[in-house]
């Protein structure tokens, strides 16, 4: 009896042992908790930052400025006026009278000054004859059909009958072709830059190209020695 007595009690402190190890393994329910996605990290505010996340505030920081500037510079283009200061250069008297004359009825500020510059020119020539009655006996034919010329007497270009100095390279293919037709004789023509008298009419106001263009329409253009240019005020 006193052994089976021993037995009950080893059996009953097994027993024991085995449910309480039992309810040791038990598995604790996993309560849902709130977390931000993969792709971002965690760090606390003690934490420095990560060498990315420097990087990566550099990158935005540069973006946010130049975006800014972009803007700025819109709005400070769309700001700039599209007008000019013209300059306009004649080389006669009195195309210089008109334009300033139109001036002074707009109203509009200018000055004007004198000055020399090189432009082109191109000189219509018959080439020197043999002798200079030769020469005399072309000239009195030219003035016959109403073709003005003369004998150039320098000694390089002796005997050579001049028939005008053009500033325009159309304007002097016309008037060879005429010559041509109406004498019969050829006609050279000769290509050169020589410095010349000019007026300089600059525009001290800035002028749209509207009132640019409603401007030059009070002039024939076709028929003045004329040369113009649009300047930044």
């Amino acid at each position: 009896m006193k052994w089976l007595f021993y037995l009950v009690v080893l059996a009953n402190a097994a027993f024991l042992s085995w449910n309480s190890f039992v309810q040791d393994k038990a598995v604790i329910p996993k309560q849902s908790v709130y977390a931000p996605p993969v792709s971002e990290s965690i760090r606390l505010l003690s934490e420095p930052p990560s060498q990315n996340e420097v990087v990566e505030k550099s990158q935005t920081e540069k973006m946010e400025a130049a975006l800014n500037q972009a803007i700025t510079g819109t709005v400070v283009n769309s700001n700039v006026s599209s007008g000019f200061c013209p300059q306009i250069e004649v080389e006669k008297s009195v195309e210089d009278a008109q334009i300033t004359k139109v001036l002074k009825e707009l109203g509009w500020k200018y000055s004007d000054k004198n000055t020399v510059g090189k432009r082109p020119k191109f000189w219509l020539y018959i080439d020197a004859p043999e002798t200079k009655k030769r020469a005399s006996e072309i000239v009195k034919d030219l003035t016959a059909k109403s073709i003005d010329s003369f004998i150039i007497t320098r000694e390089e270009m002796k005997n050579r009958i001049s028939l005008g100095l053009y500033s325009s390279k159309d304007r002097a293919q016309q008037a060879r072709e005429r010559i041509e037709k109406a004498s019969g004789y050829s006609v050279n023509v000769y290509a050169h830059m020589r410095t010349v008298p000019l007026y300089q009419i600059d525009i001290k106001q800035s002028i749209n190209e509207d009132d640019w263009d409603a401007f030059l329409a009070q002039f024939d253009l076709t028929k003045m020695m004329i040369k113009l240019e649009k300047k930044p005020c």
